[in-house]
């Protein structure tokens, strides 16, 4: 859950764009003509020291203006440094109060970087903010080069995705306490360090980006002509998924080893879980079902991160064959093509493959000799190209860091990625122009997050030094019912009932120190009554199990009941925030629209001389359970004999005559009459197959 108080920041730092850049003449806002009331957690006046240390997060690669240049500043232009990052958003914002500000991070480097990043700070700091840990997993490049630069094939991607994990399991912990242990010897009194979390980048809410989009960039197509990359891989959502889980895995580390260090360090450090912004605060991820492909977009204002123009349109393929006229004048022959094409839409057709007739001769011709040049890929027996073996997170090849390892073994351990190898192929490592480098970064609006979630983690922290409560803004109460918003799934009264008394009951919190937490589960999974409930905490780390009962019986009971349009009180779910609390149930099956307003159903019995078969339809009802705990029992105590051939499926969407379901089984003869004809069974469960068809003698 996003405490209302960091939506209003949010809000504020939106206008940070107008910010004068780093460069121009520009008076920064006097920090000492903010509140001067020393107990008052909100005034900024008491940073007179301040640090920010990372890599390409919190360098903020693309965001603004580059710092620097070759002969000028030339750290922050090889570091990539840019004018709206967010650390950059607030010095400004804390204003003339700041009278030293180091700024050393480094886009790309990893945590034993960072520790040296440190290590080289001038001491008495009063605020250290930083990012670090994703370049140890190595995610962007794993993301570029099988998606944007498609540099490896699927098993090779899955190969360096699952070392990946390895790296988060296994060195991460000690790496980023480490980290935190050296920030001892660097912090004033009652300093304080904000440690920023990553954003998951995808939306998974659809297949859209990976059936109608092209992420693969352009200049990069020559490659897969020339055998020596692959086609890009298409974002699926189970690929998004895992990418997404790569990062959450990270936030939850970070945030377990900042919980685990408080007690060992001499200062006051919090993490700042910006990740749940771009998901829930604005439609800020990439692949949102809103996104036209372009960027900017206008269908997604609010997109967060930078990313190609991944619409499918021929003018981003620079390979295909011109059509020449030759224009005579003045005995000179010039070549003109025959106009351009104009840029298709989003909706077009997407490109056909590229064949070798569509190649430019000259072009084709050239990439010809280059092929011929190229060693031939080599395979392992899972097909897994032995080349990221050799030079991606399997080996170090950072010379120095493993030096500075072997000297001191509480350095970070040193992680290895594609790009670490510097050369120009597979990845192109700093050759890398930060045009394609900002890629899967935060963009000015994302480090506007970032820097408003920021101060409201130091606000907090702030507040524990002084010993006061911060400043907070209330919430007294939000409350919404889907179907006012237009949602169309809907489920079972009873079920949500007993099921929202199952999860408050058993949900557990995260434990003591553990804040900005969600939990969820989901009931009846696969039928038409699928539901899930959320309970998301903010700074809290236990479940008020009470409220929760109450909250969640608010929503069942304070959305959907007494509507005349509604006769089987269906339930729709909502959301209730109170406090710290975010409750919130979600129907998630297709079910008959408009809402039933009767169960229905269809039953046909046929008599095979020794037994009977039915087949049984439904909607409305058993629309949980598989039948398990309404028509099977039901049919057992009424026959007084045994059910055989049971089958129960619920079908993926309703058919056309809006059922649900189907089952099937085998009874003795002559039983319909007194079960199924009469419709004892069914209307016993709630439901109506207007009696039961077929032969007399079923």
């Amino acid at each position: 859950m996003i405490p209302l108080l960091s939506l209003g920041l949010a809000a504020t730092f939106a206008a940070a764009l107008s910010i004068p850049r780093q460069n121009a003449n520009h008076t920064p806002v006097d920090g000492l003509q903010r509140r001067q009331i020393g107990s008052d957690p909100t005034s900024f006046n008491w940073v007179r020291r301040f640090a920010a240390v990372g890599d390409s997060y919190t360098a903020g690669i693309g965001s603004g203006e580059q710092l620097g240049g070759l002969f000028h500043n030339f750290n922050d232009w090889s570091c990539s440094r840019y004018d709206l990052s967010y650390p950059m958003i607030l010095q400004q914002w804390v204003g003339s109060s700041i009278e030293d500000f180091q700024y050393p991070a480094c886009t790309g480097d990893q945590t034993w970087q960072v520790y040296n990043q440190i290590n080289a700070l001038a001491g008495n700091l009063d605020l250290v903010t930083l990012t670090a840990g994703g370049n140890d997993l190595c995610l962007v490049d794993i993301i570029k080069d099988c998606i944007v630069l498609a540099f490896y094939d699927e098993a090779t991607c899955n190969a360096i995705l699952q070392k990946a994990e390895q790296n988060l399991a296994n060195i991460m912990r000690s790496n980023i306490k480490e980290m935190l242990l050296a920030l001892n010897s660097k912090m004033a009194t009652n300093g304080i360090v904000v440690y920023n979390s990553y954003a998951r980048f995808f939306n998974t809410d659809n297949e859209k980006c990976a059936t109608d989009e092209d992420w693969g960039l352009f200049p990069w197509v020559a490659y897969t002509w020339l055998g020596i990359r692959s086609t890009p891989l298409p974002l699926t959502i189970a690929r998004r998924q895992r990418f997404n889980t790569l990062t959450a895995g990270l936030n939850d580390l970070i945030r377990e080893v900042i919980h685990d260090v408080a007690d060992e360090v001499n200062y006051k450090i919090g993490f700042n879980n910006w990740d749940l912004w771009p998901i829930e605060g604005v439609d800020g991820q990439m692949c949102s079902p809103s996104s036209s492909g372009a960027y900017p977009d206008r269908n997604q204002p609010d997109l967060l991160f930078f990313k190609p123009d991944t619409r499918k349109t021929l003018f981003r393929s620079p390979f295909f064959k011109r059509n020449l006229e030759l224009q005579v004048e003045n005995s000179t022959a010039t070549p003109v093509t025959s106009g351009t094409p104009p840029i298709p839409g989003p909706s077009d057709s997407p490109l056909p493959p590229l064949e070798e007739a569509d190649i430019d001769p000259v072009l084709k011709a050239r990439l010809e000799y280059l092929r011929d040049s190229i060693p031939a890929r080599d395979l392992d027996e899972n097909g897994v190209d032995r080349a990221i073996y050799r030079s991606s997170l399997w080996n170090s090849v950072n010379p120095r860091a493993a030096a500075l390892h072997a000297l001191d073994k509480r350095a970070p351990t040193v992680p290895s990625c594609p790009s670490d190898a510097r050369g120009w192929l597979p990845s192109l490592g700093f050759l890398l122009p930060d045009f394609f480098g900002r890629i899967f970064h935060p963009n000015e609006k994302g480090h506007n997050a970032i820097a408003s979630f920021a101060l409201l983690e130091t606000m907090d922290l702030r507040a524990k030094v002084l010993g006061v409560s911060p400043e907070v803004c209330e919430i007294t109460e939000v409350f919404q019912c889907w179907r006012a918003g237009g949602r169309t799934e809907y489920v079972t009264a009873d079920r949500a009932d007993a099921n929202l008394k199952d999860f408050c009951a058993t949900v557990e919190g995260p434990g003591s120190g553990y804040t900005n937490w969600i939990r969820s589960k989901k009931y009846h999974e696969g039928t038409p009554d699928e539901m899930e409930f959320f309970l998301k905490g903010g700074n809290v780390d236990n479940v008020n199990r009470e409220e929760c009962v109450e909250a969640f019986t608010k929503i069942v009971h304070g959305c959907d009941n007494g509507d005349s349009d509604n006769p089987m009180n269906w339930k729709f779910g909502g959301r209730w925030q109170a406090g710290e609390y975010e409750y919130d149930l979600s129907p998630n099956a297709r079910r008959p629209w408009p809402p039933m307003k009767a169960p229905n159903g269809q039953c046909t019995g046929k008599y095979k001389f020794l037994f009977s078969d039915f087949e049984m339809y439904g909607a409305g009802f058993s629309s949980w359970d598989w039948g398990q705990e309404t028509i099977l029992p039901q049919s057992k105590g009424c026959l007084g004999l045994g059910v055989t051939k049971w089958q129960f499926v619920y079908l993926p969407e309703p058919d056309e005559n809006g059922m649900e379901w189907r089952a099937t089984w085998r009874t003795p003869v002559f039983v319909s009459n007194r079960c199924y004809r009469n419709n004892k069974v069914v209307s016993s469960v709630g439901g109506d197959t207007h009696g039961c068809g077929g032969d007399a003698g079923a």
